[in-house]
């Protein structure tokens, strides 16, 4: 990916390892400057050629100097344009002029995808894999198929058009017009067996992270396309795809080939990763395959016509220009809104985005939490709300049931047997035992069954999880489950973090509503707890807020932050005054840079600050947050500006402490004048914090001896008294074992594992306080 700096020819940029623009580029052309009314105030012609360039998508560049500026946008906003620069009179670009300037960096860009393609391609044919170009009909796409239809023959792959129906027309015109471009190739189009409109009705409007659609309309159909092509079922696809590093913060942190990232049968390769949008569009203007007109009217990509992933500036114009197209769609999104906005807020909510941040079924006609989980004499049982499939068919997935005694049910699970029983008038409580033998991955993989019960409507993205084509939707929509090739790996549970089910996980409701009571999140005056407060703290005690060094509502705040980190005690009427706590005495001399200092004020946070404990339980680790989106996770019973407060406290602390970029739990990432926040969970969690929080949990519960199974079934428990590391640190749960394991070697005194067959245990000592697990700092 290189940088581009402008030579001084009309429209001619040079790209340079060493140059300083490293912006998003696209030619603009005169359907667009017609569109803007830019002929009121520019003269030029008639012509295909581009006539300027945008950075950034809404800058107007002509010879590296700002001519116009584009602002606002909305569904129902046309962008407006400022002009900087009256009269101008535009001339063409001369696109061979621009190539012949970039000529020997592209030809080398060129030649190292092609030789990727072909290195790939021959490696995993050995292997016995089919070969599939993802083609969208959008730029990165076209670029792609283009490399690839130069570097393999015609039968070595195919190419497959993931038609979602919620493509632009124009989309759908530019493959029509790649199918005769490339005669030669095999094009297949894939398509879900569900209109839009009704996965849209059952899953609701998609989430910018709850984009359930690019499974259910784009990567499912392609898969059980190619098995149907191929007549194997067990075939292994490696997918030739258009993702480019530039397009997005997650993308950056991709690998050009990714093993099972979507599709345990599926590897992506990306050859165009490292390409910049300044390498595209010279690659397509001097091979003249710019075919998607949507790019002359001034969109950047093309894709579903209504997307949680568009900006305000594809909204304006799609819905200005293809208004019929978007109508269907965006009236859906238009319900959703007045079901959770008042009428006067709902036009603001979609036009600024708010939609896009949706992530549960809050508001949605088939939102809510249809099953009620209970854990009582050693049996936990599932009441169902409602149900859409048959318990008895669906819990196979688990493994067999080898003996009925009446109504009572005996189930092999992970070579373990267990009771089960259905009961209640309409079938709908379901209770298994003994509750004291399931482990975490049992309890997670019955969960996932009833969740499966409760909501699967029979979209397929489970179906293609399957490794042996022992799992399959009927045409009815049921889950049916070929018991004698079942091999019962829970992949088909698995694939969706803990849900079982992508309807689950989209329609399920968290925040407000899941039993947690948020009042008084709102403490901090908006401050976050910074790194130099906390300095300002341990340097001085508590005689730091009367020297004047911070504004009067930040020592306010200082001081509910440490009072609830553990290492302030209020006295004195109003909490006006207060004196270090035993465990600050015990971090003190560790100072405010270490991260254990923070790993046990993140500790503390979980049991007293609610904001704190609700990020923990509600967001999930591997996600990238923005400010919005919690807002919204927060739910509706309490209001925006409480809300916004807290949220905005609790990105504070992760943008100036090392809880965020350290600890992990919210690493900041520059998003125009705002931040994003990518939640990894810490990776390389200090032996003595782990401790130190289980003592914590313990002291909680009053449970010194437990299983992880007992610990995970309470994890994400609002009403539990404890919070687990896991939950605390964002820890990947099939790792925690590993860590308890080496912690005990470590610290035998303290705890103890037993991790042989089937035995799960973890012992801690009473006789402990979690105050005395911070005195092994210095052993």
């Amino acid at each position: 990916m290189y940088g581009y700096e402008w030579t001084g020819q009309n429209g001619i940029y040079r790209l340079s390892v060493n140059s300083k623009i490293e912006k998003e580029i696209r030619p603009v052309f005169k359907e667009e400057l017609d569109y803007f009314g830019f002929n009121e105030h520019w003269t030029y012609p008639d012509t295909d050629a581009p006539l300027l360039w945008a950075e950034g998508i809404r800058r107007y560049i002509l010879n590296g100097a700002c001519v116009a500026e584009a602002t606002g946008g909305g569904f129902y906003t046309k962008p407006t344009i400022k002009i900087y620069t009256e009269g101008l009179n535009l001339e063409p670009i001369d696109v061979d002029a621009l190539w012949k300037e970039n000529e020997r960096l592209m030809l080398g860009l060129e030649k190292t995808s092609m030789d990727f393609i072909r290195k790939t391609h021959d490696k995993y044919e050995k292997q016995g894999m089919a070969f599939a170009v993802a083609f969208s009909g959008g730029k990165d796409s076209l670029v792609l198929l283009d490399l690839v239809s130069r570097t393999l023959s015609p039968d070595e792959f195919s190419v497959v058009f993931s038609n979602t129906g919620m493509e632009l027309s124009t989309t759908i015109q530019s493959v029509e017009k790649a199918k005769k471009h490339w005669s030669s190739l095999k094009f297949y189009e894939a398509q879900s067996h569900l209109k839009p409109t009704d996965s849209w009705e059952e899953f609701g409007p998609p989430g910018r992270r709850m984009r359930w659609c690019c499974a259910v309309h784009k990567s499912v159909p392609t898969i059980l396309l190619l098995r149907e092509l191929t007549g194997n079922y067990n075939i292994k696809v490696v997918v030739f795809d258009g993702v480019r590093a530039e397009e997005s913060a997650t993308r950056a942190d991709r690998d050009e080939i990714s093993v099972g990232a979507k599709n345990i049968n599926q590897i992506n390769c990306s050859p165009i990763l490292k390409w910049g949008t300044s390498e595209l569009f010279i690659y397509l203007l001097h091979n003249d395959i710019l075919f998607n007109k949507a790019y002359r009217k001034g969109l950047f990509r093309v894709g579903c016509i209504v997307c949680p992933m568009s900006s305000a500036w594809w909204d304006g114009i799609v819905n200005d220009c293809y208004p019929d197209e978007m109508r269907e769609l965006l009236s859906n999104v238009e319900n959703y809104a007045r079901a959770t906005k008042p009428d006067s807020e709902v036009k603001k909510f979609i036009e600024q985005g708010g939609w896009k941040a949706r992530m549960g079924g809050r508001g949605l006609q088939n939102g809510g939490n249809r099953v009620v989980e209970k854990i009582a004499d050693d049996k936990i049982s599932f009441s169902f709300i409602s149900k859409r499939q048959d318990w008895l068919q669906v819990c196979s997935i688990l493994g067999p049931i080898v003996y009925k005694d009446n109504d009572i049910y005996t189930q092999l699970i992970d070579k373990q047997e267990f009771q089960f029983q259905i009961s209640g008038e309409a079938k709908t409580v379901v209770t298994y035992w003994p509750y004291s033998k399931m482990d975490r991955f049992v309890l997670s993989h019955l969960r996932g069954i009833a969740n499966k019960t409760a909501y699967c409507f029979g979209c397929k993205a489970c179906e293609v999880q399957c490794p042996v084509n022992a799992f399959s939707i009927t045409e009815n929509g049921k889950i049916y489950i070929r018991e004698d090739k079942c091999i019962h790996c829970c992949n088909c549970i698995e694939f969706t973090n803990g849900k079982g089910c992508l309807a689950a996980k989209s329609l399920s409701v968290t925040g407000g509503e899941n039993g947690m009571d948020l009042k008084g999140m709102n403490r901090y005056q908006h401050f976050g707890l910074r790194r130099p407060w906390l300095e300002h703290y341990f340097e001085h005690k508590e005689n730091c807020f009367t020297m004047g060094s911070l504004g009067t509502r930040q020592y306010d705040s200082l001081r509910v932050w440490l009072k609830e980190a553990g290492l302030l005690t209020a006295t004195g009427k109003g909490a006006k005054s207060g004196v270090p706590t035993p465990l600050f005495n015990k971090v003190q001399p560790l100072g405010a840079g270490n991260p254990l200092t923070w790993a046990v004020i993140w500790t503390n946070l979980a049991y007293n600050s609610i904001i704190s404990k609700w990020y923990m339980l509600n967001a999930p680790a591997g996600e990238i947050y923005e400010k919005n989106d919690l807002i919204f996770l927060l739910g509706d019973d309490y209001s925006k500006s409480t809300r916004d407060n807290a949220v905005t406290a609790l990105l504070e602390t992760f943008r100036h402490s090392p809880i965020g970029t350290v600890l992990k739990q919210g690493i900041p990432i520059p998003s125009g004048n705002s931040y994003k926040y990518s939640k990894q969970g810490w990776n390389t969690p200090d032996a003595v914090a782990i401790l130190y929080a289980l003592y914590m949990w313990a002291e909680a519960t009053g449970r010194y001896t437990f299983t992880l199974g007992q610990m995970a079934a309470a994890r994400g428990n609002a009403e539990a008294k404890g919070v687990d590391p896991v939950s605390i640190f964002g820890i990947n749960p099939d790792r925690f074992k590993d860590i308890l394991q080496d912690i005990s070697l470590q610290f035998d005194k303290y705890i103890r594992t037993t991790f042989v067959a089937d035995l799960d245990n973890v012992q801690l000592f009473p006789e402990y306080k979690s105050l005395d697990i911070l005195d092994l700092i210095a052993k």
